[in-house]
């Protein structure tokens, strides 16, 4: 079989936990553990720092119950190296029904586990920049809306275009505005903090998702202008281009950019995510037409 199986006794479930009593040829292959290193230790000489606490407690939980538990975990092999670990737990009885033994069997899963991160990557995240895409943009968005319904606390959301982007690709290549965008993603993560969301929803365009700000209005809105003003200043920066066209040898250029930004607040009013995105784009434009590297924030009734 190609599955590795563990024999431990039924107890202590307490630290150091039941000892191991038997382990199969693939356990030691897979682990690279000796006999000597692995008889009478525990299970829990697989686990690291990327093992889930929470997993622990629910495996744990269930065997003070001596009930059967599976369960995958993040497991770690004698030279640190990492793996996905699906495993079963079932208690084995003697013929008065006592408990006596634990055996596990167990799955490596690390290659399955690696193609759902990709197929989730495709999915909702840009591959030029990494960045969320708008699948992932709106999906936080409508999760933002309904904590700001609860909570009363504002938000704000940032659309953003390069100003004169077309310019680039069209003089020095395509391969030049995507290196251009991937700094300008960079840019924009230094911008604000790890709780809020930055997303490319394609071409030059850049969504930037705000939330759980204040719950004062007039905070919150400035809280927002500073934030989108330090995005407008932080692009304006000169970026180092590498530039290579027709067969000549490379070279650095320098390109100075700027950005057009709309802005649109929220706190649980009934608006939608089409609504706000639409609002947002809708200031942007108004930033572009008063000149471009400008902010704009969207003005309606119900909104700030």
């Amino acid at each position: 079989m190609n599955d590795a199986v563990v024999i431990t006794e039924a107890e202590p479930f307490s630290q150091p936990g039941p000892r191991i009593v038997w382990v199969n040829k693939i356990f030691y292959e897979r682990n690279g553990y000796s006999p000597e290193e692995v008889i009478g230790n525990t299970p829990r000489m697989l686990q690291g720092p990327g093992t889930d606490r929470a997993t622990l407690d629910r495996v744990r939980e269930a065997m003070t119950q001596w009930r059967p538990i599976r369960a995958e975990l993040l497991n770690y092999r004698k030279d640190g190296t990492s793996y996905w670990n699906e495993f079963e737990i079932v208690p084995v009885a003697n013929e008065q029904g006592w408990f006596t033994h634990w055996v596990s069997v167990q799955r490596d899963t690390t290659e399955r586990k690696q193609m759902e991160e990709r197929v989730h990557q495709l999915a909702f995240y840009d591959p030029l920049t990494h960045l969320p895409n708008r699948r992932l943009m709106n999906d936080r968005l409508s999760q933002a809306l309904a904590a700001s319904k609860r909570s009363g606390r504002h938000g704000a959301l940032i659309f953003l275009d390069l100003d004169n982007f077309k310019l680039v690709n069209d003089s020095h290549g395509h391969d030049v505005g995507d290196a251009l965008l991937c700094q300008v993603a960079a840019q924009l993560k230094k911008c604000v903090r790890e709780t809020d969301t930055v997303s490319r929803f394609g071409g030059d365009e850049f969504v930037i998702l705000l939330s759980d700000l204040f719950a004062d209005q007039a905070t919150s809105l400035k809280r927002a202008s500073v934030i989108a003003e330090k995005i407008r200043s932080a692009l304006t920066q000169a970026y180092a281009l590498t530039i290579s066209q027709n067969g000549q040898a490379e070279h650095l250029i320098e390109h100075q950019c700027s950005a057009s930004l709309g802005v649109v607040m929220f706190c649980g009013q009934q608006a939608s995510v089409s609504d706000l995105l639409k609002w947002a784009d809708t200031a942007m434009y108004q930033a572009k037409n008063a000149g471009r590297n400008a902010i704009r924030f969207y003005q309606a009734k119900g909104q700030v």
